[in-house]
């Protein structure tokens, strides 16, 4: 083969396995690809289990990947949460999932991370992922506030221009980091989760 046309393939191979790295690279920007990749997969076994139940899907963080979600309105639940995510994690990963289920509604209980981490670009991520589920119906959970989010109103004022929305909790007991729900803490959780739903989508 000619020396010049491997060289411009070799090229080619190069450039294109660098767009793919960083593809790869910008989808677990908030979260270690590691965790990223083997949670995702983790997700996208339980929904290709599925044999036509009714489902929803509920995207966040640890406070949701560590909650164990009841059925709602007959639905069984789909934890998609991910440790360590922000709304940037799912501003594409949410649609992707969505299409992958078809679940009959969508709960969306991201910005804990954002808030922690100060991201001035929360808004912008949370319009574009719930612009990308626009042919769904969808529930957004207000930020729980504990100690070591001092800024939990500061993002909660940006989600409340998002509807509808599910009640945010009073006083929230957390664990010691101030960051994570309490487990007496989850049922007031789920269960301003399951009202909002009850009363906003499954009437409809």
């Amino acid at each position: 083969m000619n020396i010049v046309l491997i060289a411009v393939l070799s090229a080619i191979a190069g450039a294109v396995a660098a767009k793919i790295d960083s593809y790869r690279k910008s989808l677990c920007s908030d979260v270690p690809c590691l965790l990223f990749n083997t949670r995702i997969a983790a997700i996208e076994s339980v929904i290709a289990q599925q044999s036509g139940d009714s489902t929803y899907l509920a995207i966040g963080d640890s406070i949701t990947e560590f909650a164990d979600l009841e059925p709602i309105c007959g639905r069984k639940p789909i934890n998609a949460g991910i440790a360590g995510a922000t709304s940037e994690t799912f501003a594409t990963q949410g649609a992707r999932l969505a299409a992958l289920l078809k679940p009959d509604f969508i709960v969306v209980a991201l910005g804990t991370n954002d808030a922690i981490r100060n991201k001035p670009d929360f808004r912008e991520h949370m319009t574009k992922l719930l612009f990308s589920l626009k042919n769904y119906r969808v529930v957004v959970v207000p930020i729980p506030a504990g100690s070591g989010v001092t800024n939990a109103a500061e993002y909660n004022a940006v989600l409340k221009e998002f509807e509808p929305l599910a009640k945010p909790l009073g006083s929230t007991k957390t664990s010691e980091d101030g960051i994570h729900l309490a487990p007496s803490e989850y049922p007031a959780w789920k269960g301003a989760i399951s009202d909002a739903v009850a009363h906003q989508i499954c009437p409809s």
